[in-house]
């Protein structure tokens, strides 16, 4: 009976360590992938190698595009404060984006309980997610005016930097997932605008990067349209922002299976970085209005011509188009990670099972020793 369960036993492990040595996959060349040198997200040299074996299937979420050349992130040509030239009878404009959304309701209170600035609504009924401040004290001629976008924008009118500052300050409270000061203040806009006496109607200077306005009339939709595309940029900028901070840890990654030849990355930080993708991948497509015009201007041809030419005057179309497509190329790596992951997850698993088969093995070799000697 004895020889008969180690008999038995003995086929079992050398079954097992055929099945464990079939899965293995053969070792062979690995497949490159040629990235041009200009379009290197991940900056990890000129060529991304990949090993994949012949159980693990692709990954359900490849995407359509993973043969494009990977783009790097569209600039813009930002205005910078310091390089206006100061002009007679041209204003400052500016543009933050300094959360994911703000309380539009307690900001109101608050505004009312720093009399400072008289919160008020435009004319239009459509718009509800704004909130349009008036400052309560007038320095010259010309009034100053806050526009506060439900989507964490802000946009200031004829505001000096100082009390622009002061503002972002106080307006901190009311925020929601806040983003970082240093990528506020470097993702921000800056234009300016200034009343023609001959304009007809409102337009945008491209080479001047100002606005116009018509003099001695109501320009309240048309200062709105000009600060909705200037929050739209904004919040674009930090949303790439974010996207750097995450490809930099997907770097590492990148770099390490370039060095060694293996990535160890733990799943449940592979899952993290994939929810965050998602994430901002969500707010640009779903909950922003980037991919398509806004539905107020719909009805509002004038405004909306005025609204299409400021988000070109911003490439918005385009760089929404190359974070989209970054974003992709992010997403399959860590998918390419977490793939990894899980096939050392189930090496690991029949390891233990080896194991185990093992120890009661040896068990089983101890307790016919013992029977053996003890019948002689």
């Amino acid at each position: 009976m004895t020889v008969f369960i180690s008999r038995i036993a003995s086929l079992t492990l050398r079954q097992l360590s055929k099945t464990f040595a079939s899965s293995i996959p053969d070792i062979s060349p690995a497949r490159t992938y040629f990235i041009p040198k200009k379009n290197d997200l991940f900056r990890i040299g000129q060529h991304l190698f990949r090993n994949y074996s012949n159980n693990i299937q692709p990954t359900t979420m490849a995407m359509d595009n993973t043969a494009l050349p990977l783009k790097k992130k569209t600039v813009h040509k930002k205005v910078v404060l310091e390089d206006l030239k100061k002009k007679e009878g041209h204003y400052l404009t500016l543009a933050y984006a300094t959360a994911y959304s703000y309380d539009l309701k307690a900001l109101r209170e608050g505004l009312l309980e720093q009399k400072l600035y008289e919160p008020g609504t435009l004319k239009a009924q459509e718009i509800g997610d704004v909130v349009v401040a008036n400052a309560v004290y007038t320095i010259g001629d010309e009034p100053r005016e806050i526009i506060f976008f439900r989507e964490g924008a802000v946009v200031f009118w004829n505001c000096t930097e100082l009390e622009a500052n002061n503002v972002l300050d106080f307006i901190k409270q009311f925020e929601e997932e806040s983003y970082p000061r240093d990528v506020v203040k470097k993702e921000r806009e800056v234009m300016t605008y200034q009343y023609q006496p001959n304009a007809k109607r409102c337009h945008l200077q491209d080479q001047e990067s100002s606005f116009v306005l018509v003099p001695h009339n109501d320009n309240s939709l048309e200062r709105y349209t000009f600060s909705h595309a200037m929050a739209q940029s904004a919040r674009l900028g930090a949303w790439e922002a974010r996207l750097e901070a995450l490809a930099a840890d997907v770097r590492a990654h990148a770099a390490a299976m370039e060095r060694e030849g293996a990535a160890r990355v733990e799943k449940k930080e592979v899952v993290r970085k994939l929810g965050e993708l998602f994430t901002l991948r969500h707010r640009l497509n779903v909950e922003s209005d980037l991919l398509d015009t806004p539905d107020f201007y719909w009805e509002e041809e004038r405004l909306e011509r005025l609204y299409s030419n400021t988000v070109a005057y911003f490439t918005i179309p385009r760089r929404t188009r190359v974070l989209n497509e970054r974003l992709s190329h992010c997403v399959e790596l860590l998918e390419l990670l977490s793939s990894w992951a899980a096939d050392r997850h189930h090496v690991r698993l029949e390891w233990m099972v080896i194991a185990l088969i093992l120890a009661e093995v040896c068990f089983e070799l101890l307790h016919c020793c013992e029977r053996y000697l003890l019948d002689r």
